[in-house]
């Protein structure tokens, strides 16, 4: 809906455009209710409103309301730090499938730093309110050099909450290019190491009926299709200005859902084809690694981090060798 946010964390990968200039390109009140029309026609049935952080929308309680009464399955994804007493009582009278949130410190200090902004008591007091309220939250922690050092204390802390640790040490360059969140990756080691102990891998684990998938399940042969992932098979994005795709991470292709005669249907169809039309064109020695299904690394993020679809990325394959050799250990 947005990619305003009150919180300018240092490894967000939307905050190059948390900026008035962004916000004045963001879909109009009415144009947001043409697009979930839109999605309505199309059958979607699961909505998430996300940013940036979609609260900071004056117009959110309407749209949110519009797409209750539409039917949608919804969950919000927001820092809770804009939340007042007229937005819980909206959430208590008509709440969501669930809220997630993103809790990165136990202290203010450790919290500016990441964020600079001083919302940490906030954030921690309005998390307390929905739960107080039965409404559902789940919370999400994103591990970086800044935190790790905490992050046994955030687990208490969000136990302590009746939460689910969900910590996650996934970072990528932002939709601009810029590599600095790339800088605040624990070393692949680490990475591997917080990912096996906190259960990261264990929600992501492909799963057969009656079956979990073994190392040696992941192996594959060399094949030439770029994108080996699950992108477009059930869920599509629109950004703030009204533009379809795939990805997170991938905003090229897109399709204008606005424009006259445009459909979600057509935009699915039309982007599922371009996108998984896509091959490797160079000897990337991510096209023949045995270990891809189980690499992290993926076009979409090679595309912002190294400005190519098949450039490899170092951090994701110092990860994959570790996962590797500590199974084979």
């Amino acid at each position: 809906m947005t990619y305003n946010c009150p919180l300018h964390c240092n490894h967000c990968y939307t905050d190059c455009y948390n900026s008035l200039e962004h916000k004045r390109r963001e879909l109009s009140t009415e144009h947001v209710k043409q697009a979930l029309d839109k999605c309505k026609q199309a059958k979607t049935v699961w909505l998430c409103f996300t940013g940036g952080d979609p609260l900071t929308r004056k117009d959110f309680p309407e749209i949110y309301l519009y797409a209750k009464k539409l039917g949608f399955i919804i969950n919000v994804f927001s820092s809770l730090t804009c939340m007042d007493k007229k937005m819980l009582e909206l959430f208590k009278k008509h709440p969501p499938f669930n809220i997630e949130t993103t809790l990165n410190a136990v202290t203010p200090r450790t919290y500016y730093k990441i964020t600079r902004a001083y919302l940490f008591e906030k954030q921690i007091d309005s998390i307390k309110k929905l739960i107080t309220n039965n409404i559902e939250v789940r919370i999400k922690t994103q591990v970086t050099k800044f935190n790790i050092g905490e992050i046994d204390k955030i687990k208490s802390l969000v136990e302590r909450l009746g939460r689910q640790f969900r910590p996650s040490t996934m970072l990528f360059a932002r939709l601009n290019h810029d590599t600095a969140p790339c800088n605040l990756r624990l070393e692949p080691k680490e990475a591997v190491r917080v990912n096996g102990k906190y259960g990261y891998y264990e929600e992501e684990e492909v799963r057969l009926p009656g079956k979990k998938l073994q190392l040696e399940d992941m192996i594959t042969e060399p094949f030439d299709k770029l994108f080996s992932c699950a992108v477009g098979g059930h869920s599509f994005w629109i950004s703030p200005e009204g533009k379809m795709f795939l990805c997170t991470c991938l905003r090229e292709p897109s399709y204008n859902l606005l424009e006259k005669g445009a459909t979600v249907q057509k935009g699915f169809d039309r982007l599922n084809k371009e996108v998984h039309s896509m091959k490797f064109k160079t000897n990337s020695i991510c096209r023949s690694c045995r270990y891809r299904m189980l690499c992290k690394w993926c076009p979409a993020r090679a595309l912002l981090e190294k400005d190519s679809l098949e450039e490899p990325i170092e951090h994701f394959c110092k990860m994959t060798d570790e996962v590797v050799g500590k199974n084979k250990r």
